[in-house]
């Protein structure tokens, strides 16, 4: 679990020089690193996958969730959008039970040129949590994606933006400092890996520090491993994991929220 330690910033601003640092370290990455790019899914793809998770005895709680995702891709442009969605109930002490997760998430983009080394992209979201406060965050941004393998079994890539957020809290009084518009920066990892004929692993995680200072920051991160039943249906494992460094302070019980679920995915 990430862990934040509150330092003292004078007048330095740390968010330029890493950025640069990075654009860097990609720049030469893709200049010394040789791409394999032969794996070029054109056409339309989408996917809709259901999971929930149960625990009972001394804590009783059931979460369900869900996702379905559609794109389109050529050798010019590519355009997607995604939906997910999760809820969760927990027995109480004195009867009954309360809603402990309620929480939503809407995001879009286009990639220029999507089976290139190197891809401009556009990127917005919208997105709602109940367990993390946030009554509404809206951002939109763009950038570019460094793609180091692309074939049917492994594909690797990593990608640089920045992004304009605006938040509105579920309980305004909370702590009436956080401010409500920032500029992010967004690094993500993402890569799969076919195991066998049946069986893939994929990872994505997102690190989005605040570009003014990088003590305020989100970490978001998905593992999944799918079993193909056959060519159209899938069974899932995945391990969602997120780190929220302001969520205490809007009235969040942690900065950190995870969880486990298992379902069913579907690809046509």
């Amino acid at each position: 679990r990430p862990s934040v330690h509150t330092h003292t910033f004078q007048e330095v601003n740390l968010a330029a020089p890493i950025a640069r640092a990075i654009g860097t370290g990609i720049l030469l990455t893709s200049l010394m690193l040789p791409t394999r790019v032969l794996a070029q899914e054109i056409g339309w793809d989408g996917s809709t996958e259901a999971n929930a998770s149960l625990f009972f005895g001394n804590t009783e709680q059931w979460v369900v969730a869900g996702s379905t995702r559609l794109a389109y891709s050529d050798s010019t442009i590519e355009v997607r959008g995604e939906l997910r969605a999760d809820y969760a109930e927990t027995s109480v002490d004195s009867g009954g039970s309360t809603v402990s997760r309620r929480a939503w998430l809407a995001s879009t983009g286009v990639d220029l040129a999507p089976f290139s080394r190197v891809s401009p992209f556009l990127l917005g979201s919208a997105e709602s949590s109940l367990q993390a406060r946030i009554a509404r965050r809206y951002s939109g941004g763009f950038g570019g994606k460094l793609t180091y393998i692309q074939t049917d079994d492994t594909k690797l890539s990593t990608s640089a933006a920045i992004l304009w957020e605006r938040t509105k809290v579920m309980d305004g009084n909370s702590n009436p400092d956080l401010p409500e518009s920032r500029l992010r920066w967004s690094f993500r990892l993402k890569g799969s890996h076919k195991l066998d004929d049946r069986i893939r692993f994929t990872h994505e995680t997102f690190y989005q520090p605040s570009v003014k200072d990088m003590q305020h920051f989100t970490i978001t991160s998905t593992s999944t491993l799918t079993f193909d039943l056959n060519k159209t249906i899938g069974f899932t494992s995945s391990l969602h994991d997120s780190y929220d460094s302001e969520a205490r302070r809007r009235g969040a019980r942690s900065n950190n929220d995870g969880q486990f679920l298992v379902g069913l995915r579907a690809r046509y």
